[in-house]
């Protein structure tokens, strides 16, 4: 009898065995008919492959009269009226801050049930005053379900918002057991690996990725899968404040440099999301200028008021002169 139960044991290994073989296989069809499709639309889009494709642009369809908005994306004056406003709703980033308020630099405690439903009738309010008003997420998923190549441009964001690191644990392994784990390790937090963890998230999945910045430390478990992990993450826990990333001048927007390290990130999105929406980027403040969109007040065409503080210095104002 128990000899009958190693032999169950062992078809049931083996079968085991068989569908991960055919798993790994599949896998492999499928991201090489992926990558077939991939090099069709580098081709079209070679030489500005760090430029994401517009296809967010027919957000901005005219209203009558107006002309193209995209090729209007500048503020004269502070108290102009808005035609366009790009908005990111509180979600998952804002309940990771919500967390530790204050070193979120949130100045309050934060219910988000709340935030969110202040933010709606905040996004209804703008519209019924006749704005256009985008938010970040929707521009991120624009074209995703139709366009291979948008697809492709928000899985590069998501790779660099996502980060792998191993860790083999102690030395107390023989050479020849050490060298296989650490080989399999290696594979398992691999740009590769990655890659077809991306290429299988759904678009709402990417997102988050992106508003979260996780970083996944692999260990061998001996077990299972033969790997355990432990997270941690920099959510970007203030970019619902979109006037921060970046100054829209007379003459079109220039990317801040903002002096918080955890915000850092969040030019990053935003300059995505106006590229893709095919709003020229004029330029960027780079450290050790430091500069924050909430400090700069337009003024006419060639006039400008900047303050300088705790979160913007001069030479981001010599920057940007």
């Amino acid at each position: 009898r128990s000899s009958g139960g190693r032999g169950e044991g062992a078809v049931t290994l083996s079968g085991r065995a068989r569908a991960m073989e055919m798993g790994r296989e599949l896998n492999m069809r499928t991201a090489k008919a992926r990558s077939n499709s991939a090099l069709d639309v580098a081709a079209v889009a070679k030489g500005i492959e760090s430029v994401p494709y517009a296809q967010a642009a027919e957000l901005l369809s005219p209203h009558e009269n107006d002309g193209d908005l995209a090729l209007k994306s500048c503020q004269v004056h502070e108290d102009h009226p808005a035609r366009v406003v790009v908005v990111c709703e509180p979600g998952l980033q804002k309940q990771m801050g919500a967390l530790h308020p204050a070193a979120a630099l949130y100045e309050r405690f934060v219910n988000l049930e709340a935030s969110v439903s202040e933010h709606a009738t905040f996004r209804d309010t703008l519209r019924k005053r006749g704005i256009k008003v985008l938010t970040v997420r929707e521009i991120l998923r624009h074209g995703l379900d139709n366009n291979l190549r948008c697809r492709l441009d928000l899985e590069d964001l998501a790779m660099g918002f996502l980060t792998y690191q191993g860790d083999a644990g102690p030395g107390d392994k023989t050479p020849t057991s050490r060298g296989k784990l650490e080989e399999n390790l290696k594979e398992h937090v691999s740009d590769s690996y990655k890659r077809l963890v991306l290429e299988n998230m759904s678009a709402d999945q990417l997102i988050d990725v992106i508003l979260t910045k996780p970083t996944v430390t692999v260990k061998p478990s001996y077990r299972d899968t033969g790997f355990t992990a432990s997270y941690e993450f920099e959510p970007l826990t203030n970019l619902i404040f979109t006037r921060d990333q970046q100054i829209t001048t007379a003459k079109g927007v220039v990317m801040a440099s903002l002096r918080s390290s955890q915000r850092q990130h969040e030019i990053k999105v935003m300059r995505f999301c106006f590229q893709k929406l095919g709003i020229t980027v004029l330029g960027q403040v780079d450290p050790p200028g430091y500069l924050e969109g909430g400090d700069f007040f337009p003024a006419g065409e060639d006039l400008c008021f900047v303050g300088v503080g705790l979160r913007s210095n001069e030479l981001a104002v010599f920057q940007v002169g």
